[in-house]
């Protein structure tokens, strides 16, 4: 064979080989740009805002694009330089101004105006602030614009959500004020969207809940922003969750934001929910992945979900109103070809590490199982600010949260259960309409030790119907003037009744200023059938001596669990550190409040 010949075949195999290859198209969106970049005007809406206010900066901006979402395509940053000399870099993002209106009893939003590129800033200090942006497209052009500034002025608002510096177990304020979260999951909304949000939030605002949880995927939910891309952010249900943070802020509560669900990664075939196959991760639908385990290997998806945060904190990251960011619900049941336990341990640290990176707000960070005994190899990463617990149970469910309590203590990290029911199906309105688990669940959680009260899973079918908010009112207001995190707690676990032969149970802390107790009877705390009880029962009342008070003078209120009420008020001498408390006669359950005087 001539060496022509064989030249011939070897540009054929070549040309074979080299046309068989699929090439990735370039994803264009279709708000992509081709013009010369160039910054045409800044508009800022305010020049003075308050400290932890919202500083927002409008931008006319053009340049050569395929994609606003993606910084690889065009990278916008605004650099603060603070009162200090100190730069806070922020990214620009891409936004829509929408109006709302209700037809046919579903949520409509029309656009107003023209798409553009915003940035959002909150200051942590008191004075002058000055700012420039710099804008980078695909063809690494780059612009700057002039200095600005603005001015932070003080104000009185409480600042970030931190761990507290006191103690570890709880939360608190900037100032120092200490955070209680109090409510349920509302974690997404009927066709009135956040209509229905402005149904349910003043209700909770009523008894005293400062707290809830919303989800930002799967793609179906109100305030999905992968909706039908990884790509790009739906910008409809992006100015959903604008709006819903503002309306929090007016109404006095904190978000804890959930990235994404289980569901996304499972099969259909695998039941529980699984919706993998209509998800935009997956290749059929415009994705990238073939698999749901990829999602934790493939490079590119790694960087799609690092613009995914990049844009969450740019967009939402100001707003003290941001409890928490968390990375998963439940993500311990994904499919289990796809849990691969270093894998998964793996991503939750680089991604929290890349979180609190670019997050100059430093939000707290999370994520959560549906496992009741969580992952070790993940609750405990240092990038995980606190942990969580998920439980479904139908009885002796009290004996197990304080278990659990006590096994994840070892982190020395926040715990709060972040969902609570009886059955994951869905029952609990037949099996418990007067919500009596939500009570003795909330009851248990916040009087052991945990962070906050325990979160209801069943806000739309549950407590918004059955109107079972009364139950937090009770809770919140026998709380009311207690700083958690100054009280030093400690679990009351040396006690004995007197003159009853009951099954009573107790479930108390112990601080430095208040005593706080919560006392069941174990034989019918499990009962969901009856009418709200009566506090106060003819017989007589029996003893409980409380061991460890140092001696003084307390003031004693017993609590009426459900009405939300002083029962009575007594001032009472401890003497060799033994307190004497007479409990009523009660159906159901009491609270006791001792105070310490002099």
């Amino acid at each position: 064979m001539s060496l022509k010949i064989l030249q011939l075949i070897f540009v054929l195999l070549v040309l074979i080989i080299c046309t068989g290859v699929s090439q990735t198209p370039v994803y264009v969106s279709d708000y992509a740009d081709n013009r010369p970049l160039k910054i045409n005007g800044i508009k800022i809406l305010r020049d003075k805002v308050e400290k932890y206010g919202l500083f927002e900066i409008i931008l006319d901006l053009q340049g050569k694009y395929n994609n606003p979402f993606d910084p690889e395509e065009i990278d916008i940053n605004c650099i603060f330089i603070d009162p200090d000399g100190n730069e806070i870099k922020v990214p620009a993002f891409f936004y829509q101004d929408y109006e709302r209106k209700i037809q046919n009893n579903v949520e409509i939003l029309n656009p107003v105006g023209k798409p553009h590129f915003r940035v959002r800033f909150s200051p942590t200090k008191v004075g002058n602030y000055k700012f420039y942006i710099i804008a980078k497209d695909k063809t690494n052009n780059v612009v700057k614009s002039d200095l600005y500034s603005f001015t932070s002025l003080d104000s009185k608002k409480s600042g970030y959500i931190r761990v507290s510096s006191s103690d570890f177990r709880y939360f608190e304020f900037e100032n120092g004020d200490p955070f209680i979260p109090i409510g349920a999951n509302i974690c997404w909304a009927g066709g009135r969207g956040t209509f229905d949000y402005e149904t349910w939030l003043p209700e909770y605002a009523k008894v005293g809940c400062n707290y809830f949880r919303v989800w930002l995927g799967p793609s179906w939910t109100t305030f999905a922003i992968e909706r039908s891309s990884i790509r790009e952010y739906d910008l409809k249900n992006s100015w959903r969750l604008d709006y819903l943070l503002n309306y929090a802020e007016k109404m006095g509560f904190y978000i804890m934001l959930c990235f994404d669900s289980y569901n996304e990664l499972r099969y259909r075939k695998e039941e529980a929910y699984g919706m993998w196959e209509s998800t935009p991760h997956y290749i059929q639908n415009g994705g990238i992945l073939k698999e749901p385990k990829e999602f934790w290997s493939n490079e590119e998806m790694q960087r799609l979900y690092r613009n995914k945060i990049r844009y969450l904190v740019s967009r939402y990251g100001y707003s003290t109103n941001v409890f928490a960011w968390e990375f998963w619900n439940e993500i311990d049941i994904i499919s289990p070809s796809a849990y691969i336990p270093e894998l998964v341990k793996d991503w939750h640290s680089k991604m929290s590490n890349y979180l609190k990176s670019v997050d100059p707000w430093k939000h707290l960070v999370t994520t959560s199982f549906s496992g009741s005994s969580g992952k070790p190899e993940i609750d405990s990463l240092s990038g995980i600010d606190f942990v969580q617990t998920h439980i479904y149970q139908g009885s002796n469910y009290i004996k197990y949260l304080i278990g659990l309590f006590n096994f994840k203590s070892e982190y020395k990290k926040p715990h709060i259960v972040g969902e609570f029911g009886l059955d994951a199906g869905g029952r609990d309105p037949y099996l418990d309409p007067k919500g009596f688990a939500i009570h003795n669940a909330i009851w248990t959680t916040l009087l052991s030790g945990y962070a906050g009260s325990a979160m209801s899973w069943w806000w739309d079918n549950h407590i918004h119907p059955d109107n079972l908010y009364f139950h937090y009112k009770a809770l919140s207001d026998f709380i009311s003037g207690v700083n958690f995190p100054k009280e030093n707690f400690k679990t009351i676990e040396s006690y004995k009744f007197v003159n009853t032969d009951r099954d009573i149970r107790l479930i108390g802390l112990k601080g430095e200023k208040n005593t706080l107790i919560w006392l069941y009877d174990n034989n019918v705390i499990y009962n969901y059938k009856k009418d709200i009880p009566k506090i106060l029962l003819t017989g007589p009342n029996f003893l409980l001596k409380l061991d460890n008070l140092n001696n003084g003078t307390y003031k004693v209120i017993y609590w009426d669990t459900y009405n939300s009420k002083s029962i009575k008020e007594e001032i009472i001498e401890v003497k060799d550190n033994i307190a004497n408390i007479e409990v009523p006669n009660f159906e159901r359950d009491i609270a006791i409040r001792i105070e310490f005087l002099k």
